[in-house]
């Protein structure tokens, strides 16, 4: 009959694996831990920059159009409250560019028109619009505009000031 007798060595290391994971196991989950709060974090920033990026964007393409067309026109008249009319054709007079504030969206023209608002991601609302005319200076009118994203809940406002020719728009 024969005898297993351990190794003197091996007598020593009984156990050794339980508890090298029962130490490094909550090492491990405490740094998995850090790292998935890291991950959110980061992706959670870089989407509020995103969403800020575009409400600056979309800002300023609306404001840099608007006032294109204010500067191609002879004369800005506000048609009903907040509806504003610029860019007359020469020949028949007719009004070209109609911009208001359409709920949460800046609309050229016609309602399926809006020119902010397109990209859900920032979710861009344009709460405020107005273009008022100097009272001290004809023909300089003062183009205002406020937006907010959704997403961060920051705001953006733009302002500037267009003054017209009296030689635009063949008047």
């Amino acid at each position: 009959m024969c005898v297993w007798k351990p190794h003197p060595r091996q007598r020593d290391e009984r156990g050794f694996l339980l508890m090298e994971l029962a130490v490094s196991l909550p090492v491990f989950v405490l740094l998995l831990t850090f790292l998935s709060f890291a991950l959110a974090w980061s992706w959670r920033s870089y989407q509020q920059e995103i969403a800020d990026a575009e409400l600056r964007q979309e800002m300023q393409i609306a404001a840099a159009r608007i006032v294109e067309s204010a500067l191609n026109s002879s004369r800005i008249r506000e048609r009903q409250r907040g509806v504003y009319e610029m860019r007359q054709d020469a020949k028949s007079g007719e009004v070209l560019d109609r911009y208001w504030r359409s709920d949460t969206q800046l609309v050229l023209n016609t309602v399926t028109a809006p020119i902010t608002g397109s990209f859900v991601g920032a979710g861009v609302q344009i709460t405020a619009f107005s273009i008022v005319e100097d009272a001290r200076y004809p023909r300089l009118y003062h183009i205002t505009m406020t937006g907010v994203s959704t997403v961060t809940g920051r705001t953006c406002r733009l302002e500037t000031s267009v003054y017209l020719r009296e030689d635009m728009g063949g008047s």
